[in-house]
């Protein structure tokens, strides 16, 4: 936990190599993140290539994902570095693609709380999508809620593995079904608040003043949820 008055030190990891894919510019993605959440605290972009080179970080934002046409790179020196994080207490903020990502790791899945499943899950063509924010019966601890629905050039993950115990904040309709796109799970005396983000293709997802607006509360709702239960 940060000492008071130091400023909150934010890690955004970018996927490169073997934990970035040819459809995503992640370095820009990161970037446009780094702006977003500018205000919350000390910011910093990392790549996975070496974690050790993460540093301590009391927020952790994961850009990475995975080139689903080959075999998963191995994944455990990143998932060790998450990890660790995680049952230190620390909030992880996960966005877009990272849902692809160390597939032939298993933490990686309980943690964030859902996956990709290839030959599965999809998305419709990339577009202009409405977002239709979720009816939350529970407000849990440091939860931002979305101000309603809105409108996003972004892609929208279809079909998506997702575990039955978060708490979904937002999803979208295809074909009469509604799909989960965002969602949190809160702190647990085994590790600390996540937040999935499934929105974050592309620099334009955050030209949306509604999304970049809600990252930055997120951002700094998972900093003071983390802090309360550490």
């Amino acid at each position: 936990m940060t000492d008071p008055g130091t400023a909150r030190r934010v890690v955004i990891v970018s996927g490169a190599d073997g934990h970035a894919d040819p459809w995503h510019a992640l370095d820009a993605t990161s970037a446009a993140i780094a702006d977003v959440v500018s205000g919350v605290g000390d910011v910093r972009i990392a790549t996975t290539i070496d974690p050790s080179s993460w540093g301590p970080a009391d927020l952790l934002v994961l850009n990475v994902s995975g080139d689903l046409s080959v075999p998963p790179s191995p994944s455990g020196a990143q998932v060790d570095a998450i990890e660790a994080h995680h049952r230190a207490g620390g909030p992880i903020l996960a966005m877009h693609s990272s849902s692809l990502a160390f597939r032939d790791d298993e933490r990686w899945f309980r943690m964030l709380g859902g996956r990709w499943v290839p030959g599965v899950s999809m998305h419709p063509q990339i577009g202009n999508a409405l977002i239709q924010t979720a009816a939350v019966e529970t407000s849990p601890s440091g939860m931002v809620a979305f101000p309603g629905d809105f409108f996003v050039y972004d892609e929208r993950y279809t079909s998506l593995d997702v575990r039955p115990h978060v708490q979904v904040l937002a999803r979208h309709t295809e074909d009469g079904t509604t799909y989960p796109l965002v969602w949190w799970t809160g702190p647990t005396p085994s590790g600390g608040p996540v937040v999935y983000d499934a929105l974050g293709h592309g620099v334009e997802s955050f030209e949306s003043a509604v999304h970049a607006e809600w990252l930055a509360a997120t951002a700094g709702a998972l900093l003071t949820a983390s802090e309360a239960h550490r």
